[in-house]
């Protein structure tokens, strides 16, 4: 089987679920990140934004001479033109500099007539509305002197009177502009982690245990929804996801099927016994799936011995509901070898039983080493058809390794788009070097669109255990 742990354009296939669903888990980042691009967009348009005030005054334009009204219209074009040059001219500028004590006039000046009328305004705008109106009262003080010469028989007569402006002419309006900062830092941050998904190197499908790592495939578990209620939703029952619920899910339990028979398949064709379940990191769902597993094959008539080897957080009594008492905890027995010990403990599944404990043993590791524990695994293989050891992840503690030296193979459970598969196959290389056999690696909730439109939850779908009581009843009826 080829090791790609190489990156390949194959490796970067988008699964749309995955890539979908790692966008919308960063949301609070897409959005703090487009939020603090508008701040910045907010501070920027501050910071570079010149206010524009304008200061007007109106004239009435007429001919000394003449009443003509094509005259006065005439007059007027003529004399906005060269009023327009009147307080450009270095004469004007040098009484207005002198006027307001400055070195230079920074004001733009505009004199225009209103079409079709006789009417010239002069407009004044400055960055300030006391420098436009001090400007323009300079030109009003002044250019009936500068333009004695110039403007002739033209009569200007004040028609509005100019005041100081109290608001810029070019209000910042940057709500449009905000706007459209955000949409596009979200979508830039969406497009982001879109693109950090694909690259991820990842499990994001079945097909990906094949082509990205040295290892079986196993199959694929669909995803399941751990509270099946509100109340269950809102109190935060613990629950185990177990495929006997009368609640689980039609997909769900029917991939725990494909994947048991798989594994029972394999584990007959090689004549293995014991499996270890473990995976490379926590909340993988390694428990619920060595439950699942364990319940599967007893369904099929086998006697299943269902060890919970993980002695610092055990579950499987958590899972299946159980009460173990000082005289069940496998941690004990392991310690002392005591012989007065009742570590089987029954559960709801026949031919299901549960050896483990409630207590957490921090020297884990330690009492696991040496020829007790493979004592008490070959006593344990005597009196059953299958055993199935749920371990801690192999990436915390070193437990898994040990059981998977004492049972005959190893199963990893990888969760859907969550380890790298160079740390998976670092890993499976690892057991490997310790001459540990590997059943193979099963993708664990799994998500899809395709797996969503099909989903079904209802009872009947947990009615699926009801084939193993048929086959029982059958085989003690002798049919």
């Amino acid at each position: 089987m080829e090791n790609t742990t190489g990156q390949t354009l194959d490796n970067y296939k988008i699964e749309p679920f995955t890539l979908i669903h790692d966008i919308l888990i960063n949301w609070w980042a897409i959005l703090l990140g487009a939020v603090s691009a508008v701040l910045l967009a907010y501070v920027l348009l501050n910071l570079r934004y010149v206010p524009q005030y304008t200061s007007s005054a109106t004239f009435v334009v007429s001919a000394r001479n003449t009443s003509a009204s094509y005259s006065t219209l005439s007059s007027a074009n003529t004399t906005a033109t060269t009023f327009q040059k009147i307080v450009e001219s270095n004469t004007m500028q040098d009484v207005l500099c002198e006027k307001l004590g400055v070195d230079e006039i920074d004001a733009d000046i505009q004199a225009t007539v209103a079409e079709g009328t006789n009417l010239l305004e002069l407009n004044v705008t400055a960055s300030s509305p006391r420098e436009a109106f001090d400007v323009m009262e300079g030109i009003l003080e002044n250019y009936s002197s500068v333009s004695y010469y110039t403007v002739g028989d033209i009569v200007l007569n004040m028609l509005r009177n100019p005041d100081i402006p109290f608001s810029p002419n070019n209000p910042l309006n940057t709500s449009r502009t905000l706007k459209m900062v955000f949409v596009l830092a979200a979508a830039a941050l969406a497009f982001l982690f879109g693109l950090l998904s694909v690259m991820r190197d990842t499990l994001k499908n079945e097909d990906d245990i094949e082509k990205k790592l040295d290892a079986r495939n196993m199959g694929s578990i669909a995803f399941e929804f751990k509270h099946k209620t509100l109340k269950e939703f809102l109190g935060r029952k613990k629950r185990g996801l177990l495929i006997n619920d009368p609640l689980a899910g039609f997909g769900f339990v029917e991939s725990y099927r494909k994947f048991s028979a798989k594994a029972e398949y394999r584990m007959e064709k090689e004549g293995w016994k014991t499996l270890t379940v473990t995976s490379v990191s926590e909340n993988e769902g390694k428990s619920t799936v060595a439950a699942n597993l364990a319940i599967s094959l007893a369904e099929k008539d086998n006697r299943v011995l269902l060890i919970d080897g993980d002695l610092r957080r055990p579950s499987q009594f958590l899972i299946f509901g159980l009460h173990p008492t000082e005289d069940n905890e496998l941690g004990e027995f392991l310690k002392h070898e005591r012989k007065d010990f009742d570590l089987l403990m029954k559960t709801k599944v026949p031919k299901l039983y549960l050896i483990g404990g409630r207590n957490c043993y921090s020297s884990s590791t330690d009492i696991l080493q040496g020829d007790r524990t493979r004592k008490f695994l070959n006593r344990c293989k005597e009196s059953a058809d299958y055993i199935i050891v749920d371990t801690p992840p192999t990436g915390v503690l070193g437990d898994a390794e040990l059981w998977g030296q004492y049972t005959d193979a190893v199963l990893f459970v990888e969760r859907q788009n969550f380890i790298a598969a160079e740390d998976i196959n670092t890993m499976l290389d690892k057991f490997r070097a310790q001459k540990t056999r590997i059943l193979g690696v099963v993708l664990n909730s799994v998500q899809s669109f395709g797996r969503l439109a099909g989903a079904t939850v209802g009872r009947y779908s947990g009615r699926y255990g009801d084939y193993g009581h048929y086959g029982k009843k059958h085989k003690e009826s002798g049919k």
